[in-house]
């Protein structure tokens, strides 16, 4: 009997999974992959990992531990996972680490190991010992941290004091350390101030290549290149952070080691690839694609990468010129995460109007080889994207799209939304999002598109450096002009503009300059450049770097490129959504907007969210998610319809 569809609801955040941290076993015959998948009962995520048979190009589910992730494959049958199975696995700020091993033939996961550290990202295991990424905290032991928290105060001597999705992280540095596996001792390789930045180990086992500086005082830009002996423990500087910005760092065979470096110091500059032959003692620069990359791996002699490349995801394999072979991907496609073995490639992506599934590129061709969320995609209806290029008033070619609810009549007049992505060197790309599909089926023509700013077009293009609320902001308006000549359908009296982050600046940045929008929803914003440089996890660098400048130099500028100089001038009803731990864009921003708008008497709302970060709409509790949307469709409802 065939099964009648349902529209896209706000509840169906629980229906569909979303996949991760795709690995290949060291022969490449498996690969394993995590599903994650929102949970009502316990307000949370089950995890669980499915495995990839590459012979059979099936898939099937591991696992259902409900918190299970992959560390890495002890064999070509054997996994170890993390999981919090155990009632001390759940313990905030538990001091140890445990691990399972599962057979992938059959059983269930069994107690491996614990190591007595918390273990970040393992980087490597051989030969008894394990080399981890872990934390230190260098200013007091942790009896003393607890004493100070039972107290009810903490004490800062840093900047940044805190960290988006961390909370309070004065003191406490990434740090290596060796596991071994006889005495379960944990010894520390790295010591505070030193920051860990990237690392990775070599094929041989004796040497690790890793990025970072000393941080003291205040976190900066600069980054240099270490080399660390397994052996003797000896650190060896090879490039001075006072000269570099290494980013990733990958080691490669033959003693050469890639990196990537931004000479710019900058936010918006894709950093360049370099190779440092640790023989020659050479940094040898590398040809300059223009492209940021999102994922690195290696693949014996093989590097591969993956960019964006406008709205869509690029995989490709690096040459040792560092030119860049295009792996052949469907337009359109989205990559989250993928891996290479064997020159097997599979990647967990999402291609146009898709949701997430797993993806084995074969035979020169992209096929599906997952059907995780086929049920979910069968049973409801998600309209087609339309996706467009059009030329904005300076003549630069953008990337629109326009998403019209099921059952389109165009005789009809419909209300809109305008989404603005956040970054903004970010973007959006054409896969399945539940947000705007659910917009979509409660009566919205939802649009969107790329303007000046996102990633995915090179360093220049992504360059809005001290010009921000300037080219975006008539790229936002010249795209919205576009979308009503397209669209006849769409009603321009019942307009409505929503974003977060970025795209809650270009939020409050719209309803001081413009009437056209007859409602608005600014999540997570910035309002006044001053605090966000001064309050936040990244405003002493990133937004600093935006301005070029700081308030006591030019304070005209900083309150320029502040919506809340406009807030005189608005007229729209502007729903306001933030979270009480968002150290991204910290609380203050949306609370000056929302009094402000109050005070001139424009209808204003503010939704705060209790224990949640700037995370809230992406990984923050469903519950929250759901409020979250339920608040601004209750919003755009009022004053749209």
């Amino acid at each position: 009997m065939k099964m009648d569809k349902k529209n896209v609801e706000i509840r169906d955040l629980f229906d569909f999974s979303t996949l991760s941290g795709v690995k290949f076993s060291p022969s490449g015959a498996y690969a394993a992959f995590v599903v994650s998948t929102a949970d009502e009962k316990k307000n949370g995520y089950d995890s669980n990992i499915w495995l990839y048979d590459a012979a059979s190009h099936t898939c099937r589910r591991l696992t259902a531990g409900g918190s299970d992730r992959i560390s890495y494959w002890e064999d070509d049958e054997n996994l170890i996972l993390t999981s919090a199975r155990k009632p001390a696995d759940k313990e905030k700020n538990k001091p140890e680490s445990s691990f399972f091993r599962i057979c992938i033939h059959g059983g269930e996961a069994q107690e491996a190991f614990t190591v007595p550290e918390r273990v970040g990202e393992v980087l490597d295991v051989r030969e008894g010992r394990m080399i981890f990424r872990g934390s230190k905290n260098m200013t007091e032991d942790a009896e003393e941290a607890d004493k100070k928290e039972k107290k009810g105060y903490q004490v800062f001597d840093e900047i940044p004091f805190w960290f988006n999705g961390r909370g309070f992280a004065n003191g406490r540095r990434s740090v290596l350390m060796r596991y071994d596996f006889a005495s379960g001792e944990v010894k520390q390789l790295t010591h505070p101030p030193f920051e860990v930045g990237s690392a990775s180990v070599s094929s041989c086992g004796k040497y690790v290549a890793f990025s970072g500086s000393d941080l003291i005082g205040r976190r900066k830009r600069e980054s240099g290149l270490f080399l660390l002996n397994l052996e003797t423990e000896e650190i060896k500087t090879i490039l001075e952070p006072k000269e570099m910005s290494v980013g990733q760092v990958l080691f490669m065979n033959g003693g050469q080691v890639l990196l990537t470096h931004n000479p710019f110091h900058d936010s918006h500059s894709n950093s360049l690839p370099y190779r440092y032959d640790l023989i020659n003692k050479q940094l040898i620069p590398l040809k300059d694609e223009n492209v940021a990359f999102s994922g690195v791996v290696k693949d014996g002699d093989k590097i591969y990468i993956c960019h964006d490349h406008y709205s869509a995801s690029r995989l490709c394999e690096m040459e040792k010129d560092g030119a860049l072979k295009e792996i052949p991907l469907p337009s359109n496609m989205a990559v989250m995460s993928f891996d290479v073995k064997n020159s097997q490639v599979l990647f967990a992506g999402e291609a146009e109007n898709g949701l997430q599934e797993l993806y084995a590129v074969l035979d020169g061709k992209c096929v599906q080889v997952s059907h995780i969320n086929d049920a979910y995609a069968e049973g409801h209806h998600i309209p087609a994207l339309e996706c467009f290029t059009f030329k904005n008033r300076a003549g630069i070619d953008l990337d629109g799209f326009i998403l019209r609810p099921h059952g389109f009549d165009p005789d009809k007049k419909y209300p809109g939304l305008l989404e603005i992505h956040g970054g903004p060197k970010a973007r959006y790309n054409a896969g399945f999002n539940h947000e705007m599909q659910a917009y979509a089926a409660a009566g919205y023509i939802v649009f969107f598109c790329n303007p000046r700013g996102s990633s995915g077009r090179g360093s220049e293009f992504a360059d809005v450096t001290g010009k921000l609320g300037t080219i975006d902001y008539e790229d936002v308006m010249d795209f919205t002009d576009e979308v009503l000549r397209r669209e006849k359908a769409l009603d321009e009296e019942r307009l409505g503009v929503l974003g977060g982050s970025y795209g809650g600046f270009m939020t409050n940045w719209i309803i001081g300059h413009t009437d056209r929008f007859k409602a608005a929803c600014s999540q997570r914003s910035i309002s006044n450049y001053v605090t966000k440089c001064l309050t936040t996890d990244i405003g002493h660098l990133h937004n600093l770097s935006q301005m070029e400048t700081d308030p006591w130099q030019d304070f005209d500028k900083f309150w320029f490129h502040s919506p809340l100089k406009y807030a005189d001038k608005c007229k729209t009803p502007t729903l306001f959504i933030h979270s009480d731990h968002d150290f991204r864009c910290w609380m203050s921003e949306g609370i000056q907007m929302h009094q402000a708008l109050a005070r001139f008497g424009v209808p204003t709302r503010l939704c705060l969210f209790s224990d949640e970060n700037h995370e809230l709409s992406r990984s923050g509790r469903p519950k929250g998610r759901i409020g979250r949307l339920e608040e601004m469709l209750k919003w755009f409802d009022t004053y749209l319809k």
